[in-house]
């Protein structure tokens, strides 16, 4: 590299230092525009995009880093780490270990496989891993904080101590520390050596709200409320949004004979004419449902009830910092080992994973069996429950899936509520969406349920998929967080959106029919002239090249319009490496910006079939009711089935089947012949339609 351009670099990584991102990004793609393929820059240039929130971008670049140095195990970490942001940890894992392949002896590799093993809830391989990079490397400080949690999760409780104190010897001056050893200390009864920590931790960094969160818990502990409560204060003056905080709050000063709080307000009804224009028939019931009474309470009962339930810890996760920007060497060599003292190489979210399990369902988890064997583990029963489920038996699935979560020994509650039973009426039910869009799409049709049952409910879900959410069910409020809410209601119930089926109706034959999600009205008739002449068809395949591959059967189909359902930055490299890219129409900039699919949901409205790949898209259509192709590999979503061409939740969708995982080839001919089928039915009734037309006018006439 030419001497202007170590300067050069030298002043981006002094600007990426500083979190000018944009300037230094610019510098960047300067460097690597006169000389492509230098790795020390695409490095950088990846981790300021992740930083940046451009997942996308990183994503793509990261991908020629690994094309052009395919023998560089830190290429396949850098790919790993785009792929862990977009929260696929089968596909990171995989990376993760052809860099170990590469270089057995890489830290960074070892131990961000075994976050990626602890994401999938694979714990005792997540645990070896860590093992053994700090082997390797025993200051490798994130990977004994990761062990730890994962300890947390697996109930080793002596271990995971054993690990924060060690992680206190060495980062002495890092508060975080001190204050997850103080949660597990407070979550094992030991109060007054938790009180300890939390101070250690307040005396490090005074405005910690979780640290004042924990010092309010020991002193409850202790029988001192108006000590709690006034840790309780200046923990949710520090961070006035999080419901724990208000619900500890809320708790204490009942007890203590505060004033009750205002009742909960009622949400505004939606404008009625915005509410019944453009509604599929099957929803018009639905949107004109009366909205008056559904968040009315009960009058609560004053009372405490018997037993309240304790508010979790603070998250042991969430105890741990954020990385600094990476004090980046311009200098040659790439990833270092990441040691004590050192600022981590990795994007914050490379670094700390999010390894938080399941919510807890107040579920028993099974006893050991007659013979003594010992229980099986948390994901052993959420295995058998996936199977259960694919083979229809209902039942058995869900009621296994909620003991897999309380199973987990580091599962908490998402809200310290009461879980609701299926049958009690609270006076609010606060639903929770967590996991993959794609489940929340699913499952999301129960919202309907709880409304038909004058259940008052709120879903409360990611400001993203708010938008998309809110298009289920009128009388269902959605948003991303409690504002409106009397938080210290005794009758607040909670339960995860993923625990309905078990509690309300554990056969699918039972729940709402598609369409249930619709379309914003002023969408639908704003994408109306994106509709290509001739059969549109929307293709998705979320990064999988193989099954992009594989619709080139289809633009070769006569009358045939492709439509791209990709919103990821490097869809457009993708299709643009493919022969038939040039046939496919692009969505362009700005799409679905304002939330996850808002664009997308009114678009396929005016396409004639869609074909996916697993994943939201699918979900989005069956849910939609609109028709449309799956391609469906041999290790498949449960909801898909094992075998049938077709499912119960998703009527509309015909499911095409590959024998491979990595060969579509098969999949690709019953792709072409479904959507030729279709197009020919289309042809036929159009051709009816025009016979009929003189016919019928003739009646008109003579009428």
């Amino acid at each position: 590299m030419a001497e202007d351009e170590r300067a050069a670099l030298s002043r981006a990584t002094t600007l990426h230092r500083e979190g000018r991102l944009d300037e230094a990004l610019e510098i960047y793609s300067r460097l690597l525009k006169a000389r492509p393929g230098v790795f020390e820059v695409e490095r950088l240039y990846v981790f300021a995009q992740l930083q940046a929130g451009r997942v996308k971008e990183a994503h793509a670049a990261a991908r020629r880093a690994k094309l052009g140095h395919p023998r560089n195990p830190h290429a396949h970490v850098l790919f790993g780490a785009t792929l862990q942001a977009e929260h696929k940890w089968e596909r990171a894992l995989a990376a993760f270990a052809a860099a170990t392949k590469l270089d057995p002896g890489l830290v960074e590799a070892r131990y961000l496989a075994g976050n990626m093993l602890a994401n999938l809830g694979r714990n005792a391989e997540a645990v070896a891993h860590f093992d053994t990079a700090l082997t390797l490397d025993p200051r490798a400080v994130e990977a004994l904080v990761n062990r730890a949690k994962v300890r947390v999760r697996l109930g080793q409780s002596a271990e995971a101590l054993a690990d924060f104190t060690r992680l206190a010897e060495l980062q002495p001056r890092e508060h975080a520390h001190f204050l997850a050893k103080g949660a597990l200390l407070h979550d094992l009864g030991r109060s007054a050596e938790a009180a300890q920590a939390a101070m250690a931790a307040l005396q490090l960094k005074p405005d910690s709200a979780d640290a004042h969160f924990l010092v309010g818990q020991t002193f409850r502990a202790a029988g001192d409320l108006p000590a709690a409560r006034n840790a309780f204060r200046v923990a949710l003056a520090a961070d006035p949004d999080r419901p724990a905080f208000q619900l500890a709050l809320a708790r204490i000063e009942r007890e203590l004979g505060a004033a009750e709080s205002p009742s909960v307000p009622s949400d505004p009804a939606p404008d009625a004419e915005a509410t019944q224009q453009g509604l599929e028939p099957a929803d018009a019931q639905h949107a004109s449902a009366d909205l008056d009474g559904t968040l009315a309470a009960a009058p609560a009962d004053e009372a405490a009830p018997a037993t309240e339930p304790a508010e979790p810890s603070p998250d042991l996760a969430s105890a741990i910092p954020a990385a600094e920007p990476p004090a980046f060497d311009p200098s040659p060599p790439a990833l270092d080992v990441v040691r004590s003292g050192s600022e981590p190489d990795l994007p914050p979210d490379a670094v700390h994973p999010d390894v938080e399990s399941l919510p807890v369902a107040e579920f028993a988890a099974p006893e050991p069996d007659a013979v003594g064997r010992e229980p099986p583990t948390p994901e052993a029963l959420r295995l058998r429950a996936l199977d259960a489920l694919a083979e229809g038996r209902w039942q058995e699935g869900w009621t296994g899936l909620d003991a897999s979560a309380t199973s987990d020994a580091s599962a908490q509650k998402p809200l310290p509520l009461p879980h609701w039973d299926g049958a009690e009426m609270p006076s609010l039910l606060i639903v929770t969406a967590e996991g993959e869009l794609a489940d929340l799409i699913l499952f999301g049709r129960l919202l309907r349920l709880l409304a038909d049952r004058r259940i008052p409910a709120r879903l409360l879900a990611e400001a993203g998929h708010v938008p998309l959410l809110s298009r289920i069910d009128a009388r269902i409020p959605v948003a991303s967080d409690l504002a409106g809410v009397d938080v210290r209601d005794a009758n607040l119930r909670w339960a995860p959106l993923g625990s309905l089926p078990r509690l309300m109706a554990p056969d699918p034959q039972g729940w709402p029919q598609p369409p249930y999600l619709l379309a914003d009205p002023a969408r639908i008739a704003r994408w109306r002239e994106m509709r290509p002449e001739g059969f549109a068809v929307g293709i998705a395949w979320n990064g999988d090249l193989a099954l992009l591959s594989a619709f080139s059967a289809l633009a070769s189909l006569e009358g045939v319009a492709l439509v791209s359902l990709e919103t990821r930055g490097e869809a457009e490299a993708e299709l643009a490496a493919t022969r038939f890219g040039g046939q496919v129409t692009r969505l362009g900039p700005g799409w679905d910006v304002d939330g996850s699919f808002t664009d997308t949901a009114a678009l396929i409205q005016h396409l004639d079939m869609v074909v996916t790949g697993e994943g939201p898209v699918a979900h989005l259509a069956g849910a939609r009711a609109r028709p449309g192709l799956v391609a469906i590999g041999p290790t498949a979503h449960w909801c898909w089935g094992r075998e049938a061409g077709t499912t119960a939740f998703y009527p509309s969708l015909t499911l095409v089947r590959a024998a491979h995982p990595k060969d579509w080839s098969d999949v690709a001919a019953g792709l072409a012949a479904g959507v030729a089928a279709s197009r020919s039915t289309m042809r036929s009734t159009a051709n009816v339609a025009t016979h009929a037309t003189p016919v019928a006018a003739r009646r008109q006439a003579a009428l």
